[in-house]
């Protein structure tokens, strides 16, 4: 570091030209590819994960049983679901 009497501090440079994206080497801004990345993720994921069969008064209905005790488990109807999402999985993990 060279010490010097110069009363003036050292100028910096600033550019008002838009910043480079790293991913395209285009002048702009990454926002609006960004933003239109984003946008067609969310139409993607509105699609995949679509309004389904959800009822509150369901709920509330099978919540008041497990509370007063009335809700019966339907075994089988769980094993058997079980046993399907293994296989599901099975299946996906020998395809990768």
């Amino acid at each position: 570091m060279k010490i010097t009497n110069n009363p003036s501090p050292a100028k910096t440079v600033t550019s008002s030209a838009p910043a480079r994206t790293a991913a395209t080497g285009r002048q702009g801004t990454a926002s609006g590819t960004a933003s239109a990345d984003a946008s067609s993720r969310l139409s993607q994921l509105e699609a995949q994960y679509a309004p389904s069969d959800f009822s509150a008064a369901k709920v509330s209905e099978i919540t008041s049983a497990i509370a007063d005790g009335r809700y019966q488990v339907n075994a089988g109807a769980v094993a058997d679901k079980l046993l399907a999402s293994t296989a599901a999985l099975g299946r996906k993990s020998s395809a990768n």
